[in-house]
């Protein structure tokens, strides 16, 4: 009875180490390291580090009218609109862009995020066309958004998995007489 305890203990422990594949972040280092090209890239299943706050504001024009007391009557309109990509959200390598760049999309349509390495050195971290203030200026689906503070720091991991195969041959050889 202890034989099989002991024994469907390990069977657990290896099936639990094996199911949880650690996440690396996605950067040149791990590229290179595996010689992966473009289509094994566009294979990898992505994830996001932190929330990726994306939000898009319009204003309408004034418009000027009088109510029936006379009083003048100024009236504006505004709409916030805000994506929330939350943290541990899988997307898909769309495309690979030159300088360490990355298009990786999170739903489906045209609407993706660059993610990439200005240096060269580290991870895959959000890419936008400016940086103020913490905000980042970025286009998503063809209309800017402006990713929220905080979101200059958020990167791509991957899940990484090593699976070594092991091979024993074993004999026993019955030895050899005069």
């Amino acid at each position: 009875m202890k034989k099989n305890l002991a024994l469907l203990s390990t069977i657990v422990a290896v099936m639990l180490m094996v199911s949880c594949a650690p996440k690396v972040p996605y950067s040149n280092s791990v590229r290179d390291q595996y010689n992966l090209k473009t289509d094994e890239i566009k294979k990898l299943q992505f994830f996001v580090s932190n929330d990726i706050l994306l939000q898009r504001g319009e204003q309408t024009a004034e418009e000027k009218n009088t109510d029936k007391t006379g009083k003048l009557v100024i009236s504006s309109s505004a709409s916030v609109e805000q994506v929330l990509i939350k943290k541990g959200t899988p997307g898909v390598c769309v495309d690979i862009l030159d300088g360490n760049k990355i298009a990786v999309s999170f739903e489906t349509d045209d609407k993706f995020i660059v993610f990439g390495d200005a240096t060269g050195r580290g991870r895959y971290s959000l890419m936008a066309s400016e940086w103020k203030d913490g905000r980042g200026k970025l286009d998503y689906g063809g209309r800017v958004y402006y990713a929220q503070p905080g979101s200059a720091a958020t990167y791509v991991i991957i899940q990484m998995k090593k699976v070594k195969k092991f091979k024993k041959q074993a004999r026993t050889v019955g030895g050899r007489k005069v």
